[in-house]
């Protein structure tokens, strides 16, 4: 029986805002370690919409569990 040899990588899960928001921000972070701000400055630019985009999304989540919470109490008040 033959063993596989590839090496197995670990994968990145993306299966919330927060995990793009964290990943956003790992990749950010490494750019301004290697002072190449300038040179990726677009991409920069990119990665900060998504992680607008990722925190918008995690806060009208919140919101919506929050209205939710508030039209069940009012149902219940009735």
């Amino acid at each position: 029986m033959s063993e596989n040899k590839i090496p197995r990588a670990r994968g990145v899960s993306l299966k919330t805002p927060e995990d793009v928001r964290r990943i956003a921000c790992r990749i950010i972070s490494d750019v301004f370690r290697e002072k190449a701000q300038i040179e990726h400055a677009g991409k920069i630019n990119n990665l900060l919409i998504t992680w607008l985009k990722g925190y918008e999304l995690e806060k009208v989540s919140d919101f919506e569990a929050r209205l939710k919470a508030l039209e069940q109490a009012r149902e219940d008040g009735k």
